[in-house]
């Protein structure tokens, strides 16, 4: 479970239990106020973060709470948000792609997970803008460390420029004359990390820093560090103006509340997040977004991007022009599976949807998971015949055959087949009213509506 998932379960409690009477009073808002400021603290927030955060909140609240004719409740949780968005920085400061090439200096301490968040950051700014990188392997102390960023180069096509035996000021020069003749537009300098914060390093930073003229320094600091986070950040400042940073590692059990603590207290934006170990898994940050999620209010905007960047249109029109042909089979969900797994864990998927997050437990979605990698396992052991025509899965011969295969019982291939069957006849029936010209309407979708 996420950072931000951690903090909406928490939140989301809290406002269940204060605010689900019909009138908001006084007294149950500020104890709604009280228990949110108690998450802050748990979740590692700073506490002159949380002390300002708290008071904003609790002035505005007072000050709004006796004008008639609001949802107050509604009222309350729009101020949280508010005041949450401002503490994380108010808005997404975009990276400064404007020169030709653009420098980009990634800097950190070790551990902090530097080197892979710059092969990431490689791969969004040539998936997303579209852009020529070349990363260039400025850390020769750590042991594999160029060696460790040409693998990931490998893997995302994106060349790595490295000499041997040659000083970090030497290579950086010697990287921006080559992107110069080779026409690349941006240039990403993987730097050198130390277990804490050197003069030696910080003299080494300014002197590259020196030579590029570099367009953004990003300083990658890790979500599991807790407070020291705040501290690194100053330093790092206070040697080599920071544009921005970049906070890993909140995918997992990190508290993760330096995200929202040190763009107020060090004045330095938050431009991106690290959510997992694929070379995909880094999120823009962006503070109302972020805020969304911890208030439990969902995050469309970033599930649609995840889904554009992911998914091909190609498929999806392909799947669409066989579904109106009545021809979607267990090829097309097996590529419907595939398409959700690169997009990330389903869990987080889920979570991002508005009212998810509190409707469906986590258990529900461990057994969702579960569903899906049986259902891969099962049709992974079909044919191709059977998965054209998943009915004659229904003959106990190849029954029989798929079971040994793939490991699973007789109940859990009749649960997947009766599952595609009704998503088909579901398919079938919306296609059918396109044709018409009819407004597609999803069984069950009223009942849902009205609940």
């Amino acid at each position: 479970m996420s950072f931000a998932d951690m903090m909406s379960k928490k939140v989301q409690k809290t406002l269940e239990k204060n605010l689900n009477k019909k009138t908001l009073t006084l007294e149950n808002m500020e104890d709604t106020i009280k228990e949110f400021r108690l998450i802050l603290l748990e979740a590692d927030v700073n506490f002159r973060v949380v002390k300002t955060l708290i008071n904003e909140i609790t002035a505005k609240a007072k000050g709004e709470f006796i004008k008639e004719g609001l949802d107050q409740k509604e009222m309350l949780v729009k101020i949280m948000h508010e005041e949450l968005t401002k503490i994380m920085g108010a808005k997404n400061i975009e990276l400064n792609l404007s020169s030709n090439p653009t420098v980009i200096m990634v800097v950190g301490l070790q551990g902090s997970g530097k080197t892979t968040t710059i092969a990431k950051l490689a791969k969004l700014i040539t998936d997303k803008y579209k852009k020529r990188c070349l990363l260039v392997a400025g850390d020769i102390y750590r042991p594999a460390a160029v060696e460790q960023l040409k693998v990931l180069g490998k893997n995302l096509h994106i060349e790595v420029f490295s000499l041997e035996n040659e000083t970090p000021q030497t290579i950086v020069k010697n990287a921006q004359a080559y992107a110069d003749k080779n026409k690349f537009d941006t240039v990403l300098i993987d730097t050198a990390g130390r277990l804490h914060i050197d003069e030696k390093l910080m003299n080494e930073l300014a002197d590259i820093k020196k030579i590029t003229q570099p367009q953004e320094i990003l300083l990658v600091c890790d979500g599991m560090a807790g407070q020291d986070i705040i501290n690194v950040a100053i330093e790092f400042n206070n040697a080599i103006p920071i544009t921005g940073s970049i906070i890993t590692k909140l995918d997992g059990t990190a508290k993760g509340g330096s995200a929202l603590s040190i763009a107020y207290l060090t004045k330095i934006p938050v431009k991106f997040l690290g959510m997992g170990e694929k070379v995909t898994d880094l999120e823009t940050f962006y503070p109302e977004r972020m805020a969304e999620r911890i208030l439990g209010m969902g995050d469309i905007a970033t599930l649609m991007e995840k889904a554009q960047s992911t998914v091909s249109s190609r498929d999806v029109e392909e799947t669409m022009n066989r579904m109106m042909l009545g021809q979607f089979d267990l090829n097309d969900l097996v590529n419907q599976m595939k398409q959700i797994k690169k997009m990330g864990k389903l869990g987080s998927l889920v979570k991002m949807i508005p009212g998810m997050s509190a409707k469906i437990s986590d258990s529900k979605i461990s057994d969702a998971e579960a569903d899906l990698k049986i259902t891969e396992y099962i049709i992974a052991s079909t044919t191709a015949q059977e998965r054209e025509k998943p009915q004659i899965l229904r003959y106990p011969t190849r029954k029989t055959r798929v079971l040994k295969g793939s490991g699973r019982s007789e109940k859990e291939l009749n649960k997947v087949l009766n599952q595609f069957e009704k998503t088909k006849k579901v398919m079938d029936q919306i296609a059918g009213q396109i044709k018409r010209g009819e407004m597609p309407s999803i069984p069950g979708m009223e009942e849902l509506m009205k609940k």
